[in-house]
């Protein structure tokens, strides 16, 4: 795969050719702005399916936990002294007060904050105070909700709801290509940014998928690292893979191909369904989750996972520079996410009846397909 995509790149840089699909594609503003629809994509897209909550770095040993909000419904993700990862409703099963406040630590058993019910790692009740008060109450029967959870080439899945446990179409050709690129080795997350945006979820992912607006939205941060206008994709079931090649992708160009390496001449960009991207950079990745809030709110949780090995020799100068690749890639990116702002400000003006997407903007008719296709 790898020299393929490399030869293509250097062709289309040198060229200047994007990719060209048949035919625009037309995209009804509704889409964006509609409430019953957006109730809709909840119900059928994030809640039954597997979304991605973190890296497995986050939690690496026995013990280490952390906490997300999973579309309205509180999770708490544990590993487990055999090495799994379990997750639960982040929910007494006394009074349903959230057990585990902290965003994330490490500890033996967690105890709920309002009467002290205790659960171990693997969510069995521990102890009640006063059990007596509770002459029907079968301790050991009583657990933490589990949620379903698997690890997959370094990301962690968790099902939005206890039903959810088929992955994505398409997540073991995505896990073959995230393996090769080094994601399930070894990973630090640095540094994660959470802010929330008033814009439907789809303008956020709509944004990221073609390099049409590279020169003139990113001319202050990103621009002159890339050609205009030239993108490759490809589905890998329900997940999308992009590639912006470097303008330095020509020079391999000559170079024996065993030493070719896309990662350091081009930017990977992976839509992993239903709810996150990863950027693939030269020497480490973003992962971005994204939460749907409302039908014009979501939140963008932001983190970079720095490979072990690039911070042991040298820690803190090595922190320092992955520290200012996290806030770049803040910057670059809230430049996309403020003109999705702007476009959802503008979607009950009328102004348009639909958006349109030119032939080398394919990789978002492509997806709005199968976004489509998933909501039957």
């Amino acid at each position: 795969m790898e020299r393929a995509l490399v030869r293509e790149c250097i062709e289309r840089v040198q060229q200047k050719r994007p990719t060209m699909d048949e035919a625009e594609r037309l995209v009804s503003v509704e889409e964006y702005r509609d409430p019953a629809r957006f109730e809709l994509e909840m119900a059928r897209l994030f809640r039954p399916a597997m979304n991605v909550v973190g890296h497995t770095g986050e939690i690496e040993n026995a013990g280490d936990f952390v906490t997300r909000e999973l579309h309205g419904a509180p999770a708490l993700l544990v590993r487990q002294d055999d090495g799994s990862v379990k997750a639960f409703l982040n929910v007494c099963r006394h009074r349903g007060a959230t057990v585990e406040l902290r965003q994330s630590g490490h500890c033996k058993r967690f105890v709920c904050p309002y009467h002290a019910w205790t659960y171990s790692r693997d969510g069995a009740l521990a102890s009640v105070r006063f059990p007596e008060g509770f002459p029907t109450l079968d301790i050991a029967d009583t657990k933490l909700v589990e949620l379903p959870c698997r690890e997959i080439a370094g990301l962690l899945f968790v099902g939005g709801e206890q039903s959810a446990s088929a992955l994505p179409d398409g997540t073991d050709a995505l896990a073959a290509e995230l393996t090769a690129l080094g994601l399930a080795e070894p990973h630090v997350a640095l540094r994660t940014t959470t802010r929330e945006w008033k814009s439907n979820w789809k303008l956020i992912v709509d944004g990221g998928l073609e390099a049409y607006h590279f020169r003139i939205a990113h001319k202050d941060t990103i621009a002159g690292f890339f050609p205009d206008n030239v993108s490759l994709y490809a589905l890998l079931g329900d997940h999308l893979r992009t590639v912006l090649p470097r303008k330095s992708v020509v020079e391999l160009e000559g170079q024996p191909e065993e030493e070719w390496r896309l990662r350091k001449h081009t930017h990977l960009v992976y839509n992993v369904a239903p709810n996150a991207t990863l950027l693939v950079q030269a020497g480490h990745f973003e992962l971005i989750r994204m939460t749907p809030l409302s039908v014009d709110t979501t939140r963008i949780d932001l983190t970079t996972l720095v490979p072990t090995s690039s911070l042991e020799p040298h820690l803190e100068k090595a922190t320092a520079f992955f520290e200012a690749n996290h806030a770049f890639s803040v910057k670059t990116l809230d430049e996309d996410f403020s003109l999705g702002e702007q476009i959802q400000r503008g979607l009950h003006t009328n102004a348009n009846e639909h958006f349109r997407f030119a032939r080398y903007e394919g990789a978002l008719g492509a997806w709005h397909d199968r976004v489509d296709h998933k909501l039957g």
